[in-house]
């Protein structure tokens, strides 16, 4: 069934390249990362779920009693997201490679009509501009240029190879590039989406092989920028304020936060049950976008929370294994990319709604309400099942060793050693005499004789003893 299945994802990817005009030598597939599948098939379900809990009152409501509103237009994005993988999965990851920069220019300039260009072609909520209408659905820039921003970085890093420990080869143009995307995203303004594009550009610059004291000079100037434009506007001054003191401006700023704390409080370790939270009747803002990890922790306690957040390490484990053993440099580097951004982006929730770091409206992979990001995210992922079917993990298995016939012993005798004679003087023994009394001068003259030929007699070179001798 799954080798069907491969087959025909073969013949669709083949299809679509010819399409595209990218055909590019492909090498040898093999089974994707099925690990990989199951978690990210697990959070779009658990979202989908998750959404229609936490926007039921709302979507009641808004459209007149029916609740269903969201949930809708939650699966209509779904599907667009799971086509956009299927496509994703099946393409050669390397054809998208020549699309790297004609796209990196297509979203700046998409960037510069959103946040530049005044009238009607950005769409606005809660003070930000970061949306185009398309009709019934909105499209938001951002949040392709997340995905656009690995491609182009991935191809121009791994062109460059040892160049990019130069300045004028690495450093500069990385700064300029990265610095251009966050300062448009910054004009929505948008400086949770900006900390994101810079810890996937930070990210895949350190894979790639920066030099570290360049690269720790760029987040120093990194930090200190942000600083300075965190607190340069009055409201991101009162987050920072409000994240220092958590129980101040509950009327403003600091409710969707005490909100979201005392949803999280009131969930307990198994929580109230699916279904049954309080705070999303009109109490929790953006209870089914920024902030539904609130929502599922009032409805599934601490071990809704912690199975989320297991999910995502264990998305982690498996991206960043799969960018370790990809075949090329390209495809390390796009799986880098990948997987930092839907770590970082899931920890920069998290973090805001838990109030551990400063919030800032980042919504939650895979999870959260949202058309634009979740579309993006599962075509993102498809890029990388794509890259896991043709890792270099499998090490081929030697050939078996052909069977002992019967009777054969495991490990055969060693062959006996036969001494080789060593060179030298040839032993004579001496002869035994039987000891006498009487003996004659003719006797002993034969016997000292007999000595002197003896090796003994040789080796001595003296005289035997007279009188009665047992041995000469």
């Amino acid at each position: 069934m799954s080798a069907a299945i491969s087959t025909a994802m073969d013949a669709v990817g083949g299809r679509i390249e010819h399409l595209l005009g990218a055909r590019t030598a492909r090498g040898k597939f093999h089974e994707p990362d099925y690990w990989l599948i199951t978690i990210l098939l697990t959070l779009v379900m658990f979202g989908t779920v998750m959404v229609f809990s936490a926007s039921f009152a709302t979507s009641v409501q808004a459209d007149g009693g029916t609740g269903y509103s969201y949930l809708m237009k939650q699966v209509l994005w779904v599907a667009i997201g799971l086509v956009g993988m299927v496509v994703a999965f099946s393409v050669d990851y390397r054809t998208w490679r020549r699309f790297s920069l004609p796209g990196i220019i297509a979203v700046v300039g998409l960037l510069a009509i959103v946040a530049v260009i005044p009238g009607s072609h950005g769409a606005a909520a809660f003070g930000a501009k970061r949306w185009i209408p398309l009709g019934p659905l909105t499209f938001q820039p951002s949040e392709v240029a997340k995905p656009l921003l690995i491609l182009y970085l991935a191809d121009w890093l791994g062109s460059k190879g040892a160049k990019i420990r130069h300045w004028s080869h690495g450093l500069l143009p990385f700064s300029i590039v990265l610095g251009t995307l966050i300062g448009l995203v910054m004009l929505q303004p948008d400086l949770g989406t900006s900390a994101l594009l810079a810890a996937i550009g930070v990210g895949m610059f350190l894979v790639a092989g920066a030099d570290l004291l360049q690269l720790g000079m760029l987040m120093s100037a990194g930090m200190m920028a942000f600083a300075v434009l965190a607190l340069g506007a009055s409201y991101r001054r009162a987050r920072i304020l409000i994240f220092l003191n958590p129980n101040t401006d509950l009327r403003n700023l600091g409710w969707q936060l005490a909100q979201a704390r005392l949803a999280l409080g009131s969930g307990g370790i198994l929580g109230l049950g699916l279904g049954a939270s309080r705070q999303k009747f009109s109490w929790l803002p953006a209870a089914s976008t920024d902030a539904i990890f609130a929502v599922i922790g009032e409805e599934l306690g601490l071990i809704g929370c912690a199975l989320v957040l297991l999910l995502f390490l264990a998305l982690a484990w498996r991206g960043y294994r799969i960018a370790k053993r990809a075949p090329d440099t390209f495809g390390a580097l796009v799986a880098v990319g990948i997987v930092t951004w839907m770590i970082f982006q899931a920890a920069i929730n998290i973090g805001g709604i838990t109030t551990t770091i400063p919030f800032t409206g980042v919504p939650l992979p895979f999870i959260s309400y949202g058309g634009t990001a979740l579309a993006v995210s599962l075509t993102a992922m498809g890029i990388l099942l794509n890259i896991s079917r043709q890792t270099l993990d499998r090490v081929p298995v030697p050939a078996a060793s052909p069977a002992r016939p019967a009777g054969e012993a495991r490990h055969p005798a060693r062959p006996r050693r036969v001494p080789r004679p060593r060179p030298g003087r040839e032993f004579t023994a001496p002869r035994l005499i039987r000891p006498t009394g009487h003996r004659s001068n003719a006797t002993a003259q034969l016997d000292h004789d007999a000595w002197a030929g003896t090796s003994f007699g040789r080796a001595r070179g003296r005289r035997p003893p007279g009188g009665r001798q047992h041995w000469e």
